[in-house]
């Protein structure tokens, strides 16, 4: 009897690190993965954006507006010039062998209507696997105020 129930305790651990080893690679696609989208926002390259999101995907922005793919693709091509943009503070929840949650922060500088100007969102996204590529389903950004200034004393 305890000999089967050491089998059983064994095979479980095998089990859980299995997984973990996969979700090791899986982390480390979906970093390249979303450095790669990073790249294709800055760029504006419609083609590229194209190839990250899913057929039905969705941007909640920060301004609560919901938006399509093809709209946000318009938007990060033709509406907003993207200067100069980095991810970092970056997590990755595994779902599942072929989804993930995200969530990190953006930074960097825009121009809109010849304004320029610089921002930090935070945004979580929802990423599936689909043909062996990563793709985003879902994504939320939400502008970090900021720091008011203070009146010189």
């Amino acid at each position: 009897m305890r000999k089967t129930a050491l089998i059983v305790v064994l095979a479980a651990l095998a089990a859980c690190s299995g997984p973990g080893q996969k979700g090791d690679t899986t982390t480390a696609d979906l970093q390249a993965a979303n450095a790669a989208y990073d790249a294709a926002l800055i760029a504006g390259n419609s083609a590229a954006l194209d190839k990250f999101f899913t057929d039905d995907f969705q941007i909640i922005d920060d301004d609560a507006n919901l938006r399509g793919r093809q709209e946000q693709i318009r938007t990060m091509t033709e509406v907003i010039d993207l200067i100069e943009a980095r991810s970092d503070d970056v997590r990755i929840t595994p779902l599942g062998p072929d989804a993930a949650l995200m969530t990190g922060r953006f930074t960097g500088r825009y121009r809109v209507a010849g304004k320029e100007n610089t921002f930090t969102e935070r945004y979580t996204s929802v990423w599936v696997r689909q043909g062996g590529e990563w793709k985003v389903r879902h994504e939320r950004a939400s502008l970090v105020p900021k720091p008011e200034a203070t009146p010189a004393g």
